[in-house]
């Protein structure tokens, strides 16, 4: 890989080399760090990539074998209920 040179203004570069010296790494693994959390490098598997987001990501996940079916009935829900509330103020509730 070859190196390239890029202009940021000096306090950017003084708030990364800080950033850096406190982590003890260097400022291309603290860019690259940053980067890589905003936009991740693309390996060829963006499948792989979203799932592994995914599982890092701190999320409460509901385990549910009939998701699917539950997800169906609860908007089949929402639309009754948001039909019922049409009828009944004549029409002006969308």
């Amino acid at each position: 890989m070859t190196d390239r040179t890029i202009t940021l203004r000096s306090d950017l570069v003084e708030r990364l080399e800080t950033l850096a010296e406190r982590q003890g790494r260097s400022l291309d693994d603290v860019f690259s760090e940053l980067l890589n959390t905003y936009a991740p490098a693309a390996s060829g598997h963006w499948a792989l990539t979203v799932a592994e987001g995914m599982e890092a990501a701190d999320i409460d996940w509901i385990d549910d074998d009939d998701a699917s079916l539950n997800s169906r009935a609860y908007f089949q829900q929402h639309l009754r209920e948001k039909w019922e509330r049409m009828q009944s103020s004549g029409g002006g509730d969308a």
